[in-house]
């Protein structure tokens, strides 16, 4: 299926409340995102009644990501339709392997890198920092967004609350000298990861 996709940008992103829909159908599981629409008011949000969600949209079933936090400067993504759930509008923006939602009911484990595909780009700003898991190869996955119960604050310690961190990885903190763009496409090799929080990281491409 060809996709009219529409390229929006969105800037000061940093700290940014987001939330997705995750419409179940036969075909695929069609992910909806409110950046750039707005932050999923928590009133909203939190009165949402999924069951009535699946029905209006015809699908088996709906389930919900977030609230999260953007850790970037910026978003680019690349959106299709708007619908609307329960008074909270959201675009098109991926559609899933019906078979990641069996994984995650499984409990996703930590650590362990896949390897999504998107399009995406996120530029991190020069003088602001980031927060990154390294492993023993020396590969460097910055964190895409926050969830909202690890409180923003919490981020530059946060690699003493990992207790499942494997032997040789770290978790750091640090100031860029310079933006770091991650400008990701379905074509290339994405490599992603989450922590044992459920918060997601991306691989840094290394520089040739």
């Amino acid at each position: 299926m060809t996709r009219n996709l529409t390229e929006v940008t969105v800037t000061q992103t940093r700290n940014l409340r987001y939330g997705e829909f995750l419409v179940v159908t036969a075909g695929g599981i069609e992910v909806y995102n409110t950046t750039g629409l707005n932050d999923c008011p928590a009133q909203l949000w939190n009165a949402l009644d999924l069951n009535e969600l699946a029905k209006q949209s015809g699908a088996l079933k709906v389930q919900l990501n977030g609230p999260q936090y953007w850790m970037a400067d910026s978003e680019t993504l690349w959106f299709e339709e708007t619908a609307s759930f329960g008074g909270i509008e959201a675009r098109w923006v991926a559609t899933l392997d019906p078979a990641l939602l069996a994984k995650e009911a499984q409990g996703t484990a930590p650590y362990k890198v896949f390897m999504p595909k998107k399009t995406q780009k996120m530029v991190y700003s020069k003088g602001k920092p980031v927060y990154e898991l390294v492993d023993p190869d020396g590969n460097s996955y910055v964190l895409q967004a926050r969830k909202e119960h690890v409180p923003m604050e919490s981020l530059a310690t946060l690699g003493q609350q990992m207790k499942q961190l494997p032997k040789g990885w770290e978790y750091r903190t640090r100031i860029l000298t310079e933006d770091q763009v991650l400008d990701l496409g379905p074509d290339q090799t994405i490599y992603a990861l989450g922590d044992e929080l459920h918060q997601y990281y991306t691989r840094i491409p290394k520089t040739k």
